[in-house]
């Protein structure tokens, strides 16, 4: 458990990251890049978003960090920005959640199930979730098995939910964690 309550910054260490609540100030090249790259946005079954610094400010802006958390993912080691963590309280118990690795010299280094781990610790521990969820493009194999390694189920699959650019569609796979299954995984 932390010290942490509802409306203050969140902050938490794994072995090698941090994860902090993000601020207008982290609206960085490197931040708003990310949002803008047709690799990483694929990831999340959407298209490059053409934002500026005001939109991305815009967007960290949303996060209330009571029921809203917007978490830059950094490097223990040198304070580089590589990521983050988004956390909705979807309802009472339930916490959806996603990641993004931005930096790509990370991508295939176990920054998602380490940063993860940290993050099912403090939805479960601090904001009582019941269950964690999140919503995988069906083409985004990495982050399958990532929710799969960890415990997750996979609670149905939505058939051509997403668009592609040539018109044609695809699935989107809906995974969910209890709190139980966590527990004896831990």
């Amino acid at each position: 458990m932390t010290d942490w309550k509802p409306g203050q910054s969140v902050r938490l260490d794994t072995e090698r990251f941090y994860m902090r609540s993000l601020t207008v100030s982290d609206a960085t090249d490197t931040y708003i890049s990310w949002w803008n790259d047709a690799e990483v946005q694929e990831g999340l079954g959407a298209k490059p978003r053409g934002w500026g610094k005001q939109q991305a400010q815009r967007h960290i802006a949303k996060f209330n960090n009571a029921r809203a958390f917007h978490l830059g993912v950094f490097c223990q080691e040198d304070d580089v920005h590589i990521g983050f963590i988004a956390i909705f309280l979807e309802s009472p118990g339930i916490v959806k959640t996603n990641t993004v690795i931005g930096n790509k010299d990370f991508w295939g280094q176990s920054v998602v199930a380490e940063a993860r781990a940290r993050v099912l610790q403090f939805a479960f521990e601090e904001l009582q979730a019941v269950k964690v969820v999140g919503q995988v493009d069906g083409r985004n194999f990495s982050s399958i098995y990532n929710y799969k390694a960890q415990g997750f189920k996979t609670e149905g699959v939505l058939r051509q939910q997403l668009p592609n650019p040539d018109g044609t569609r695809h699935d989107q796979v809906l995974f969910g964690l209890l709190k139980e299954e966590w527990q004896q995984s831990e």
